[in-house]
This record gives C-alpha cells, structure tokens and sequence, in this order.
C-alpha cells in the first residue's frame, strides 16, 4: 500500500511539473510583449518551475534512469542520453519528442533537429 502510495505522488509530482512547464514555455513565448504586472507574476512562477523541474530531476529521474544526476535539470539529464545508443537514449527522446518539444515555441526543447 505505502509503495502505490509513493507511486502516485511521484505521478502527481510528474504531472505538476508538466502542467508547469506548459505555464511557462507559454509565458517565455510572451515575455517580450508582457506587460509589467504580468512579469511580477510570471518570474516567481517560473523560478517554482525551476525547482520543481530540479526535484523532478533529482528524484524522478534517478528513477528512471537508474542513475544519479549530473546536472540541476531534467533537460539537461535528456540532452546528455539523447544520442545513447541504449535504453536510456530512447527514453530521452521519447521524453523530449512527446512531452517537451512541441510546446516550446522554438519547436524543439532538448535540442535543435535538423
């Protein structure tokens, strides 16, 4: 019971990361038209994305990739796996292709493709 317990806040705490990345890929691709009032809201909401994003990386992504984190952010853990030719390069992509680049308005997160 305690291990589905872990298992669904680990999920909660996945999905709230998404929902904040999703936040703030929208507000970076505003950032140069925002209004004043609107930035004094946006920049703390991006700085707890940033947390979030290196708990994310240093508890789930230990997980998945079965590794200890060399780097703060979870991107960064992705961009480093994605040209391994092994488990954990598909997953990276996997990641980058389906949950983070096609809402980053540059078209790509985790890196430029050709």
């Amino acid at each position: 019971m305690i291990m589905l317990q872990i298992i669904l806040w680990i999920f909660i705490a996945c999905f709230f990361t998404w929902g904040m990345y999703l936040a703030v890929m929208n507000l970076m691709a505003a950032r140069k038209t925002m209004p004043l009032v609107t930035k004094f809201f946006a920049y703390p909401l991006a700085a707890i994305g940033i947390i979030m994003d290196v708990l994310i990386n240093i508890v789930v992504g230990t997980i998945i990739f079965v590794e200890l984190p060399k780097t703060w952010l979870l991107t960064a853990r992705l961009q480093s796996h994605m040209d391994d030719p092994n488990w954990r390069g598909a997953l990276a992509v996997w990641i980058c292709a389906n949950l983070l680049d096609p809402f980053d308005a540059r078209g790509y997160h985790c890196r430029k493709t050709k």
